[in-house]
């Protein structure tokens, strides 16, 4: 996404207007809302519970940005009547796409409104509770963060996405310990919004929820984890089809991963690093609802993917990986955190010198497939595990990305 979709963005004259009769305004919650008929309705009846029980004495505005549904979300949302306290503005989106397109319209409200503190939820949250405002904004109200990131108890299999590559991608380049940089939700300063906005990277997809966590640790801003819950939420379900969901997903994000980590070069290439003894906390949560998946379909997905692009690979990857790769395909073996990290980074660089959009979009199909051999070995690994004993692959793996940090540097 190039600048120029930023500069020619407006939204209709009629919510600019609106926008300055209610400025300044110190809280805006935006919703996303894009197919989400069913869930909707609770989402936005529990933001007003929260906004009303939390803060009677600010301003406050309710957002929703309506991004083209093919169902019934529109007549829901106007269903939705807010307390007389808290003003109520609906737009559609000032683009197409996806996520990333809900969320510059939302920014661009606040922009408008004056909004000292921004709040993103999704419409299709089911366990999302009036509590979750209030804690979510609070380091952003009181001055003590530029961006409140949720920690979400989540099943072992749940995050995939995030688990074996966002997490210790983004741990080792930027030095955030940021459990699940890609949450869904967040609450912003007006100062990290305003860097956002004008970004030339923004992306209008699922890569937005990387974008906001990179740009916030890369431009200096402070980042912290708040909103301590389960997450429930419609997607999950989407889990057993992931080429209808999960892969579309993890194009999206890293791409937008690895487009950020060419912008910001510079930054994590010369940032002193200091490697901290971790140890191995325990979580006893509540318990999150189980994701089923399929072990043996992700492993076939893998040796037949890996058997028709193993020669594409080899244009990326060293001849030692390709040989261990071969030897996993053949003997049934694991794809292990070692290899793994040596692959993403070998990506990663590649990505940085591809010349068109064709060949990112050949990259980024090459290393998923590696990606569903990584997730099947976890998950085998991992397959009578409780969560802590889980986890405890996930940060170990996230210290091999460290580790292996001047790799990435040399290579680079």
């Amino acid at each position: 996404m190039n600048q120029e979709w930023n500069r020619n963005l407006s939204l209709k004259q009629d919510i600019i207007e609106k926008c300055k009769e209610l400025k300044p305004v110190e809280i805006i919650v935006g919703v996303l809302c894009k197919d989400v008929e069913t869930t909707v309705l609770n989402v936005l009846n529990v933001i007003n519970e929260g906004l009303y029980r939390y803060f009677p004495d600010y301003k406050k505005v309710i957002v929703i940005a309506e991004g083209g549904s093919a169902d019934k979300t529109s007549e829901v949302i106007d269903l939705f009547q807010p307390y007389n306290s808290i003003e109520k503005i609906v737009t559609s989106d000032i683009a197409g796409g996806g996520k990333g397109a809900g969320v510059m319209t939302i920014l661009e409200v606040a922009h408008e409104i004056g909004a000292k503190c921004v709040v993103l939820m999704d419409g299709d949250l089911l366990s999302i509770k009036p509590g979750w405002i209030q804690t979510i904004s609070n380091p952003i109200i009181y001055g003590r963060s530029d961006l409140t990131v949720p920690y979400y108890i989540r099943d072992k299999n749940d995050g995939v996405i995030t688990k074996n590559l966002v997490y210790p991608f983004t741990r080792a380049l930027y030095g955030i310990d940021i459990r699940q940089p890609i949450a869904g939700e967040f609450a912003l300063s007006k100062n990290l919004y305003e860097v956002l906005r004008e970004h030339p990277l923004f992306p209008p997809d699922f890569g937005v929820d990387i974008f906001i966590v990179t740009v916030a640790a890369a431009e200096g801003m402070k980042v912290k984890e708040g909103l301590y819950s389960l997450k429930i939420h419609e997607s999950t379900t989407r889990y057993l089809e992931p080429e209808k969901f999960l892969i579309p997903m993890f194009r999206k994000v890293t791409g937008s991963m690895f487009d950020l980590a060419k912008h910001y070069e510079d930054y994590w290439k010369g940032r002193s690093f200091n490697k901290q003894k971790m140890f191995y906390r325990e979580c006893f949560s509540q318990k999150p609802i189980p994701v089923k998946i399929d072990i043996n379909s992700l492993k076939k997905s893998f040796i037949d993917e890996f058997t028709h692009s193993k020669e594409k690979m080899r244009r990326v990857l060293p001849d030692d990986i390709i040989v261990d790769l071969d030897k996993i395909v053949v003997n049934g073996g694991s794809l292990d955190s070692e290899i793994w990290t040596e692959i993403v980074y070998n990506f990663a660089a590649a990505y940085k010198k591809a010349e068109n959009d064709q060949d990112k979009y050949d990259l980024l199909n090459s290393l998923k497939t590696l990606w569903i051999g990584r997730f099947a070995s976890y998950a085998t690994e991992a397959k009578d595990m409780d969560i802590n004993e889980a986890e405890i692959i996930i940060q170990k793996q996230a210290e091999i990305f460290e580790e292996k940090f001047n790799y990435l540097r040399s290579i680079y």
